[in-house]
C-alpha cells in the first residue's frame, strides 16, 4: 500500500534532466513513497519511465508523460480498505507489581485472542507494537466488527484467562479509505493519512469502545449501536460504539486506573 501525490512529484520536475538525475529521482520517490524493490508498485512507477532510462537528457513535456504513466500504473492498485487501530487501557500500571510470568501469559493470550478474532473477520494485514495493533481490512464493516468482537470477547477472557489482577480493557478506532494497496507490503512499512486517523480515533475513543468518523459508518449495512458524541478528531466529528452490558465493567476499570496513576 502507498500514497502518491501529484503535486509533490510535479514540483520536483526541472525542463531538463539528465538521465543520471532521472534514476536518482526515481529512488527518491520510491523512498518518499515507501516502495520495496520487489513490490508491484515499484514495479508499476519503473515501468512508467523505462523508455527514459537510457536518453541522455529528457525534456520537460516526456517526463510529465512519464509521471502520467506512472501514476495511472500505481491508480490500478487503488482499492477501498478499512483500518481498526487497538490499544490495551492503562498497559504500563496494569503491569505494576505483578509477576513477569503473569504479565508475559497474559498478553501472549491476549494477543492470540486478537489474532483469532482478526482472522474471523478476514484480516488483510495486521502490525503489532508491544501492546497495540493495526489491522488492514476489505471493507469497514469488517473492521468494526472485528473491534466490537474484541471488546465483547474480552468478558471471558478476563473472567477465565488473564492471571493479573486488573483487566483487561481496549480503545478500538477505525477508518476508512481509498489506498494503494501491495500485498508485498507490510502493514508497518506504510505511511498514509487513512491509517492515521484510524490510530487518532482509538487514541481519544472511551474505554471499551469502537470510535469512527460519522462520515465513515454512514453507509454501513448494519450501523446499529452507533451514538453521536461531540468529540471531533483530524476534522471529523466521532460516533462511537459501547456494549450497553459492559457500562459497569469500565466504570470499574476507569476507578481502579485512576487509583493506581494517583
Amino acid at each position: 500500500m502507498v500514497a502518491i501525490g501529484a503535486g509533490s512529484l510535479r514540483d520536483g520536475i526541472v525542463s531538463r534532466v539528465t538521465a543520471r538525475q532521472l534514476r536518482h529521482e526515481l529512488g527518491r520517490w520510491r523512498k518518499s513513497m515507501q516502495l520495496g524493490e520487489d513490490t508491484r508498485a515499484a514495479a508499476a512507477l519503473d515501468e512508467g519511465f523505462k523508455d527514459l532510462e537510457n536518453a541522455r537528457s529528457v525534456d520537460r513535456s516526456e517526463l510529465l508523460r512519464a509521471f502520467a504513466e506512472a501514476k495511472r500504473r500505481l491508480d490500478a492498485l487503488g482499492r477501498e480498505v478499512a483500518f481498526l487501530s487497538i490499544d490495551v487501557v492503562g498497559s504500563t500500571a496494569m503491569k505494576e507489581r505483578e509477576e513477569s510470568a503473569a504479565i508475559q501469559y497474559d498478553f501472549a493470550e491476549y494477543r492470540k485472542l486478537v489474532e483469532a478474532v482478526f482472522a474471523a473477520h478476514g484480516i488483510l494485514k495486521s502490525a503489532w507494537t508491544p501492546d497495540g495493533v493495526m489491522g488492514c481490512f476489505a471493507d469497514t464493516d469488517q473492521a468494526i466488527a472485528a473491534g466490537k468482537a474484541v471488546i465483547l470477547a474480552l468478558g471471558d477472557f478476563n473472567r477465565d484467562v488473564k492471571l493479573m489482577r486488573a483487566d483487561f480493557a481496549v480503545r478500538c478506532g477505525v477508518n476508512a479509505g481509498y489506498v494503494h494497496f501491495d500485498e508485498a507490503t507490510p502493514l508497518e512499512a506504510m505511511s498514509d493519512r487513512v491509517i492515521d486517523i484510524a490510530g487518532h480515533m482509538q487514541k481519544y475513543a472511551e474505554p471499551n469502545t469502537v470510535a469512527v468518523a460519522h462520515k465513515v459508518i454512514a453507509p454501513l449495512r448494519n450501523p446499529a449501536g452507533f451514538t453521536p458524541t461531540d468529540r471531533v478528531v483530524d476534522g471529523y466529528r466521532v460516533a462511537s460504539w459501547r456494549p450497553a452490558q459492559w457500562d459497569r465493567v469500565i466504570r470499574t476499570h476507569d476507578a481502579w486506573f485512576h487509583d493506581r496513576v494517583k
